[in-house]
C-alpha cells in the first residue's frame, strides 16, 4: 500500500521534497518526484514540507465513520502529542464520544508498559546499547541501512502497539483506533508483526475536520486531566521524554537523545564504528519528537501549549519502575538491508563529467538538487533515481553561457543604462555602430555617445517598453531604439537597430521610381502631342473630302 500519494497535477517541481528526503527514496524521474516504496521509511517530511498540496496522506476516516454508522463499538488510543492541537483532554474526549467512539483513552497508558519493559532492559544489563523503538520510521531505517545493529534495538513495540492489545484485552470484540500525528503509524499498525493491535488509523488532520460539526461545551473552569499511573508517561512525545519516564537507576546505561532523522543517523553511524558503548538511546525521526509530527503541520498546533498542558497534568517524581514485559509486548525486529548497486570509480567519473562536473572546482557540493554532493548525484542518476541535467549551478552558467554567446554576437547594439542613464554595459555591435572600438564608454552619460534630445527626454519617464528613430550624422547611421525598463526603472536596457543600410535602399528604390513616373510622364505627354497632331491633320483632310463630295454631288444634279 502506498501511504502517501503523489498528485502529479499539484506538482510544480520544486524538489523541496527530494532536498528533505532523509533516505534518497523520493526520487525525480521523468520531470516528476517519484518514491521508492522499498527505501521510504514514511518519515513525512516531503510530505510536511511540500507547500502545493501535492502529496495525499492515505486515511482510514471512512471505515471508521462506516463503523460508527453500523454501531460497531470502538476504543480510540489518542497520541500523547494531541496535546499540541486540543490542549483541553477533557474536552477532547467529550466530543470524540459524542462522535460516536464508546471508549478514549491516552496512548500513554501504553507508553507505561513500553517504559516498564526499558527499565526491565535496562536492569538485565545484556545489551551493548539500547535503541527506544517507539519511533516506526527510525526502527524501519536501522532495518533497512543497519542491519548490524538489530540486536541492540529494544524488543519491545511501540506505545501504539503495547495499547492496541491492551485495549483489546480490557474490552474483548471492539474495534481499536489510534489517532496519529505520524504517516509511519500506518504502516506500523497494518505490520503483520503486530496483527490484531489496531484495526485503523485516524490522522489528526481527519479529526480536526470532523470535529468541526461537534458543538464545543465550554467549561468554566479548566477540568484536570484523568489520573494516570506513572503520568510522567505523558512527556513521551516531547524531546528526551522516554528518558524523563525511567526511573533512576545506578546509570548502568547513559541516557542520551537524539531528534531529527540527520541527528538520528550521525548516532547510529557512531554506534555502527563502536564509538558508544552502554547508552540507552532515544531517538525520533522528528526534530522536536512526536510534537513535530508530520500531519500536525497541516493543522493549526502549538508544541509550547502541548508543552504546557503536559506540565501541568504530570508529576515528575511519578516515574516508571520495572515490570516484567508481557509475551504480546514483544518485539522482533527484523534485517531488510536495501540492495544498492555497486558503481566502479570510473563509472562515476563519467557521469559526472556527462553533468558538466569537468573539473574538481565544479563539484560545487551545493546540495540544491537535493544530494549532499555531486558524487552521491551522479550516483542516484546511475542508479536510475536522479536527471542528471537537474543541477542549478550547470544551469545558471549553461544559461549564463548561453546569454553572453547572444549578446556577443548580435548584430543589433545594445547597452545597459543606470538610474542616472549612464553606461554601464556595452556591447561589440555597438561598439561598431559608433566606432567606439578604441573607446571605452562604460560610465559616461549616454547622451555623450547618442546625442539626441529627443532621446534624452524620452529616458526620463518612460514605461514599460517604447521604440524611437533617430539619425545620427556623425556616425551616418540611422538607428531605431527600443527602450526597456527593468527593476523599476533602475536599469534601461537600450538595443540599437540599424536601419541605415534598409532606409538607404528605400531611399534609392524611391528616386528610382521617380524618375521612372518622370519619364512615364514624358512620353505620355508626347503620346497626346502625337495624338492631337493626328487628330488635326484628320480634321482636315476629312473637310476637304466633304467639300470635294459636296461639289460632285452638285454637278450631277445639275447634268440631270
Amino acid at each position: 500500500m502506498s501511504y502517501i500519494q503523489l498528485s502529479e497535477a499539484n506538482c510544480r517541481n520544486c524538489l523541496r521534497c527530494v532536498r528533505v528526503c532523509p533516505t534518497k527514496a523520493m526520487t525525480y524521474q521523468n520531470h516528476q518526484p517519484t518514491i521508492i516504496e522499498e527505501e521510504c521509511i514514511l518519515c513525512g517530511k516531503c510530505y510536511a514540507i511540500c507547500p502545493h498540496s501535492a502529496k495525499k496522506v492515505h486515511s482510514d476516516i471512512e471505515a471508521v465513520r462506516q463503523w460508527i454508522c453500523e454501531g460497531q463499538p470502538l476504543a480510540l488510543s489518542i497520541a500523547p502529542s494531541f496535546a499540541s492541537v486540543w490542549p483541553d483532554y477533557p474536552q477532547l474526549k467529550r466530543q470524540l464520544q459524542a462522535l460516536g467512539f464508546a471508549v478514549v483513552e491516552e496512548t500513554a497508558v501504553g507508553a507505561r508498559l513500553v517504559s516498564e519493559a526499558y527499565m526491565q532492559l535496562i536492569e538485565q544489563r545484556q545489551m551493548k546499547n539500547i535503541l527506544s523503538t517507539c519511533c516506526p520510521a527510525v526502527v524501519t531505517y536501522v532495518e533497512k541501512n543497519f542491519p548490524e545493529l538489530i540486536d541492540q534495538l529494544a524488543p519491545v513495540v511501540s506505545p501504539m502497539i503495547a495499547h492496541g492489545f491492551d485495549l483489546k484485552v480490557r474490552y474483548p470484540g471492539y474495534k481499536t483506533v489510534f489517532l496519529s500525528p505520524c504517516i509511519a503509524k500506518q504502516k506500523e499498525a497494518a505490520d503483520p508483526r503486530f496483527a490484531g493491535a489496531i484495526d485503523a488509523v485516524l490522522t489528526m488532520p481527519d479529526l480536526s475536520a470532523w470535529l468541526k460539526d461537534i458543538p464545543v461545551q465550554e467549561m468554566v473552569e479548566a477540568v484536570p486531566w484523568e489520573n494516570l499511573q506513572a503520568s510522567t508517561v505523558r512527556m513521551y512525545p516531547t524531546p528526551g521524554g522516554v528518558i524523563r519516564t525511567l526511573s533512576s537507576s545506578d546509570e548502568v546505561y547513559e541516557r542520551v537523545s537524539a531528534e531529527g532523522m540527520e541527528r538520528v543517523k550521525d548516532a547510529l553511524n557512531s554506534i555502527a564504528q563502536g564509538h558508544m558503548e552502554g547508552y540507552f538511546f532515544e531517538l525520533s525521526a522528528c526534530e522536536q519528537s512526536c510534537l513535530g509530527g508530520p500531519l500536525l503541520c497541516h493543522v493549526d498546533h502549538s508544541e509550547w501549549k502541548a508543552r504546557s498542558a503536559i506540565r501541568r497534568n504530570m508529576d515528575p517524581q511519578d516515574q516508571v519502575r520495572q515490570a516484567q514485559l508481557p509475551p504480546r509486548l514483544r518485539a522482533d525486529w527484523q534485517a531488510d538491508p536495501i540492495q544498492r548497486s555497486v558503481h566502479t570509480e570510473e563509472e562515476i567519473k563519467d557521469m559526472l563529467f556527462l553533468m558538466g562536473k569537468t573539473t574538481k572546482e565544479k563539484e560545487l557540493d551545493c546540495g540544491a538538487c537535493g544530494y549532499e554532493s555531486c558524487r552521491a548525484k551522479a550516483i542516484a542518476v546511475l542508479e536510475g533515481k536522479a536527471d542528471p541535467k537537474l543541477c542549478l549551478p550547470y544551469a545558471l552558467e549553461h544559461a549564463q553561457s548561453i546569454s553572453n554567446l547572444i549578446i556577443e554576437n548580435t548584430p543589433n547594439g545594445i547597452l545597459v543604462l543606470d538610474e542616472n542613464n549612464c553606461v554601464r554595459e556595452i556591447n561589440p555591435a555597438a561598439l561598431n555602430m559608433m566606432n567606439l572600438q578604441e573607446f571605452d564608454p562604460v560610465g559616461m552619460p549616454v547622451e555623450s555617445i547618442l546625442p539626441d534630445q529627443g532621446l534624452h527626454e524620452l529616458l526620463q519617464d518612460f514605461v514599460g517598453v517604447q521604440y524611437y528613430r533617430c539619425e545620427y550624422p556623425q556616425y551616418h547611421k540611422i538607428l531605431n531604439h527600443a527602450m526597456i525598463s527593468i527593476e523599476d526603472h533602475r536599469y534601461v536596457i537600450l538595443i540599437l537597430m540599424d536601419l541605415t543600410v534598409e532606409e538607404t535602399k528605400e531611399k534609392v528604390i524611391r528616386q528610382m521610381q521617380m524618375k521612372t513616373v518622370e519619364v512615364a510622364q514624358t512620353v505620355i505627354d508626347d503620346q497626346m502631342r502625337v495624338v492631337q497632331e493626328i487628330a488635326s491633320l484628320l480634321g482636315e483632310t476629312t473637310a476637304k473630302s466633304k467639300v470635294a463630295l459636296t461639289r460632285l454631288m452638285k454637278a450631277m444634279d445639275e447634268d440631270d
